[in-house]
């Protein structure tokens, strides 16, 4: 709630309203929705989150908002964010080029580019460029999801029957991939929008995400060839590592380590993300 410029509003779609500090608040608003929770699998966590970021999205659309922007639950995003879009109106919207990882607890942060014209977990819309859909699923946005190699996914999707917005469908990797398609490329951020929060619970550690490809079990079992290699990996990112700065607290508003719950604190690693060492460091 500390962006510089007060024009914006915060919707948490969720299965229960929370009891937190900012119930009430008159800039959040808490959408509950009635479908069910999703199956502790990434499939259904992740068509979990498209139906979320959908209700959001016509939620916004009918408050009138210029702008949505799509975020992950667990993420931490720039205060700049809001004062940019208010300072560019009328662009198609932007993607995010880069983004920290940061795991709660830690003294360090590492920041992450992206490949060319792909993004990080932040994507601001114009409002009137959203696209809905209901099953069956066609066109470009369904193709992409598909021919990426997410077939199972689209199908848990399509059973779940509810009205879904494309852009949310296909993910954060083809972001720009469908806007350019549709004829309305996004711009990227100039500057970092997102602090990535690295933790067990996220949906990257369950039954076919990202940090489930070699779990510990597997990694116990490593060879010394597997572990050299991993290690190579790691030592090739230590240049985008960091200390976590006073001014990056400030512009993510970071909580301080005995703000967060303990079992939140140094459960997650900066570099588990794509480099799978974290149950080996923790040995070692």
């Amino acid at each position: 709630m500390s962006q510089t410029n007060d024009d914006f509003v915060v919707a948490v779609v969720c299965h229960e309203i929370p009891t937190i500090p900012h119930n009430g608040h008159p800039r959040v608003h808490f959408l509950s929705v009635d479908f069910t929770p999703p199956d502790r699998d990434n499939d259904d966590m992740c068509a979990d989150k498209v139906l979320k970021l959908s209700v959001g999205a016509e939620w916004a659309i009918s408050r009138g908002c210029d702008y949505v922007m799509f975020t992950d639950a667990d993420d931490l995003v720039s205060r700049r964010l809001s004062g940019f879009v208010a300072m560019n109106p009328g662009a198609n919207g932007w993607y995010t080029p880069s983004e920290f990882y940061y795991a709660y607890g830690s003294c360090l942060v590492r920041r992450n580019l992206r490949p060319f014209a792909t993004s990080g977990p932040g994507v601001i819309v114009r409002a009137d460029l959203l696209r809905f859909a209901r099953r069956p699923f066609t066109g470009v946005w369904s193709r992409i999801i598909v021919e990426g190699g997410e077939r199972r996914f689209a199908e848990v999707l399509a059973r779940r029957n509810r009205k879904i917005n494309t852009l949310a469908a296909v993910g954060l990797a083809n972001f720009q991939t469908l806007m350019t398609a549709e004829g309305h490329p996004l711009m990227p951020l100039p500057f970092p929008s997102n602090v990535v929060i690295n933790h067990m619970d996220s949906t990257s550690q369950v039954p076919g995400g990202i940090g489930s490809a070699i779990p510990t079990t597997v990694m116990a079992r490593a060879t010394i060839r597997t572990r050299l290699r991993n290690l190579k990996r790691m030592v090739a990112v230590l240049p985008s590592v960091g200390p976590l700065t006073r001014g990056l607290c400030n512009e993510f508003t970071i909580p301080a380590p005995d703000a967060v719950p303990s079992a939140y604190r140094h459960r997650g690693s900066i570099f588990s993300r794509d480099i799978f060492v974290e149950s080996w460091l923790n040995r070692i």
